[in-house]
C-alpha cells in the first residue's frame, strides 16, 4: 500500500518537477544565432526584448521581439510565435519550430509571410544539413 502511494504521489508531482528544470523559449532564445546558410548574418537576442541583425558584424537593423501564442492572423495554444517590431512598427511574425532543443545549437523558424524556413545555429563554426 506505501508504494502504491509513494507512486501516486510521484506520478502526481513528477510533471511539474520536470517542468522546472526545461528553460522557457524566452530564456533559450537568448544570445547569437548564425545563419545556417550564411555566417555573416548573425541575429543577437538580449534579455531586454531586443534583436539585432548584424551582416560582416555591422548592426543593419534593431527589433524589439516577443515570443507568443499568436502573431498576426495565426494563433495556437500548442505552438510559439516570434515577433518582430522594427521602430516604424512594422511587424514580422515566425514560427517558432525549436529552440536548442536537446542542446543541439539550432534555432528553427518558419518566416509566416512567405512559409520559408530558417535555420540558425548558435555556434558560427558549426553546419546544419538541410
Amino acid at each position: 500500500m506505501k508504494k502504491l502511494l509513494f507512486l501516486l504521489l510521484f506520478l502526481i508531482s513528477a510533471p511539474a518537477i520536470f517542468a522546472q528544470n526545461q528553460d522557457p523559449s524566452s530564456k533559450r532564445i537568448l544570445g547569437n544565432w548564425y545563419s545556417n546558410t550564411n555566417r555573416n548574418t548573425k541575429w543577437s537576442f538580449t534579455q531586454d526584448g531586443r534583436v539585432y541583425n548584424y551582416n560582416n558584424n555591422q548592426m543593419k537593423v534593431m527589433y524589439k521581439y516577443t515570443i507568443s501564442h499568436s502573431c498576426h492572423n495565426f494563433s495556437d495554444d500548442t505552438a510559439e510565435f516570434l515577433t518582430l517590431r522594427d521602430k516604424d512598427g512594422n511587424e514580422f511574425c515566425f514560427k517558432i519550430n525549436g529552440i536548442n532543443e536537446n542542446k543541439n545549437g539550432i534555432l528553427s523558424l518558419t518566416n509566416l509571410s512567405n512559409m520559408q524556413p530558417l535555420i540558425f545555429v548558435n555556434d558560427v563554426n558549426s553546419k546544419v544539413v538541410q
